[in-house]
C-alpha cells in the first residue's frame, strides 16, 4: 500500500476520527482502524442528547427516544422531564458503522491496522515550506497485517481513544483521571421506555454514578463507572438495588461490556500532531459523554486542517485548533470538573440534601426548562451552592 500519498493519517476509526476525517477537503486522508469490524468493542451506554444526534450527522441506530430521567440518591427520588425528546439511545455498532460509512466518501480506510509515532524521542523529520525555513514533523509508524511501515504525513491525528498511544507517546495527555466502566444489557426487562434511571449513590459508585437505560422493546442496558471495583460494584448494585430488582426482574442479561472514561482534557496540538474526542479528553465530566464533544472538535479540527493547507502557513497554525476548541468548550469543561469535585468529596447525606432541596423548592420546572444535557453548569452549580453551601 502507498502510504505516502496521505497527507492526514487519522489513527482511530472511531465517530470523532471519521468526522473528522469527512470534513477535510481536497487532501487524501487515511484513517487507520485496529479492529476488524467498525463500532466493535461497544464501549458506550449510547444515550446521546438531541444536539449530539444532529452534530454526528443524524446517523442510523437509534432504537429510542427519552424525554427524562428519574434521579435517585440513597433515599430521594425526582424526575425531570416533559413531553419533549431529550437524547436518544442508539445501537453503537449500527451508528458508527453508518458513520463510516459516509466518511468513506471521503477518506481511505485501512483494518487491522494501528500506528504510533516513530522514535518519538529521537530527531524528527525537517521539510522546508516556503512560512518557515525549517519544520519539524513527526512520524508514524503502521502496522498492518503483521508488516511495520515508517511514513511521515504532513499531519497526524490521534483519534485512538481514551489511552491514545499517539498522545501518550508525545506526553499530551498527563493530567487527566481514567474511570472504568462496566455494562450489561438485558433483554425482557420491565421499565418506562421515556426515562433513564440515574442513582447518586455511593455504595454502587464513589465516584460518578450508576444508570438503567432504555432500549426500547424491553431492553435495558444497566452500567456503573467507578474509579476501582466497578464489576464488584455493579453486582452489588444488580443484587441489592430496589429500582433495579423490580425492572430486571424477570429479565436475561444477553451483553457484557467495559470500558473507561477520561476526566479532563489534554494539550490537543505539537509539532503536526493532533488529538481529538476522548483521546483528547473532550468529554462531559459529568456524564461521561464524548461524542457531541467529539464530533464538533473534529469539526473544528479539520476546519483547521483546511485553513492551514490553504494559507500555507507554518505548523504553528495547527495550535489554533486548541485555541479553538477550547473557546467552545472548556469553559463548560471547567465548571463540570469543579461541580465533580464537590461531588466526590459529599457523602450520601449530602446528595439526599440537594435531591430534597429541589424537590421543596419547586425547581423541576427551572431545570425542565433551562436544563441541557451538554451544559449542566448554569443549572446544577446554582443548586449545589444553595443546597449545599447554604449561599
Amino acid at each position: 500500500m502507498d502510504f505516502e500519498k496521505y497527507d492526514i493519517i487519522i489513527v482511530g476509526g472511531g465517530p470523532a476520527g471519521f468526522i473528522t476525517g469527512e470534513n477535510i477537503t481536497d487532501k487524501k486522508v487515511l484513517v487507520l482502524e485496529e479492529h476488524q469490524e467498525i463500532g466493535v468493542p461497544l464501549q458506550c451506554a449510547g444515550l446521546i442528547s438531541v444536539n449530539g444526534v444532529k452534530e454526528l450527522g443524524n446517523p442510523k441506530g437509534s432504537v429510542n427516544k427519552v424525554r427524562g430521567a428519574n434521579i435517585f440518591s440513597k433515599n430521594n427520588v425526582f424526575t425531570v422531564g416533559n413531553e419533549k425528546v431529550r437524547a436518544e439511545v442508539f445501537e453503537r455498532k449500527v451508528m458508527d458503522k453508518d458513520i463510516a460509512k459516509r466518511a468513506s466518501k471521503r477518506v481511505d480506510v485501512l483494518m487491522k491496522s494501528y500506528g504510533k509515532i516513530k522514535n518519538s524521542n529521537q530527531k524528527r523529520r525537517n521539510y522546508i515550506t516556503k512560512s518557515s525555513l525549517k519544520e519539524k514533523f513527526q512520524k508514524l509508524e503502521i502496522m498492518h497485517l503483521g508488516e511495520s511501515y515508517e511514513v511521515c504525513p504532513k499531519i497526524i491525528i490521534g483519534a485512538d481513544g481514551i489511552r491514545s498511544n499517539i498522545g501518550k507517546s508525545l506526553q499530551m495527555n498527563k493530567k487527566r483521571e481514567i474511570i472504568s466502566g462496566i455494562q450489561i444489557e438485558y433483554a425482557n426487562a420491565k421499565i418506562d421506555d421515556d426515562f433513564v434511571n440515574v442513582f447518586y449513590d455511593k455504595r454502587y459508585s464513589e465516584r460518578f454514578f450508576t444508570w438503567i437505560i432504555p432500549l426500547g422493546n424491553d431492553r435495558v442496558r444497566v452500567g456503573t463507572c467507578d474509579s476501582n471495583n466497578s464489576y464488584k460494584k455493579l453486582t452489588e448494585f444488580l443484587k441489592n438495588n430496589r429500582i433495579a430488582n423490580e425492572i430486571l426482574k424477570n429479565a436475561t442479561p444477553i451483553e457484557f461490556t467495559s470500558g473507561a472514561i477520561p476526566i479532563g482534557y489534554s494539550k490537543t496540538v505539537t509539532d503536526n500532531v493532533m488529538l481529538v474526542g476522548d483521546s483528547a479528553g473532550q468529554v462531559k465530566p459529568l456524564s461521561g459523554g464524548g461524542l457531541y464533544y467529539g464530533a464538533k472538535c473534529g469539526k473544528i479540527c479539520a476546519n483547521t486542517i483546511n485553513n492551514y493547507f490553504k494559507g500555507n502557513y507554518s505548523l504553528e497554525f495547527l495550535k489554533s485548533y486548541e485555541k479553538d476548541w477550547k473557546k467552545e468548550f472548556s469553559k463548560e469543561i471547567d465548571k463540570n470538573l469543579k461541580i465533580r469535585r464537590i461531588f466526590n468529596m459529599i457523602d450520601d447525606g449530602k446528595i439526599d440534601r440537594i435531591l430534597e432541596y429541589v424537590t421543596k423548592n419547586n425547581l423541576l420546572d427551572i431545570i425542565n426548562e433551562k436544563g441541557d444535557m451538554d451544559s449542566p453548569s448554569s443549572v446544577v452549580w446554582p443548586i449545589l451552592e444553595k443546597a449545599v453551601f447554604g449561599k
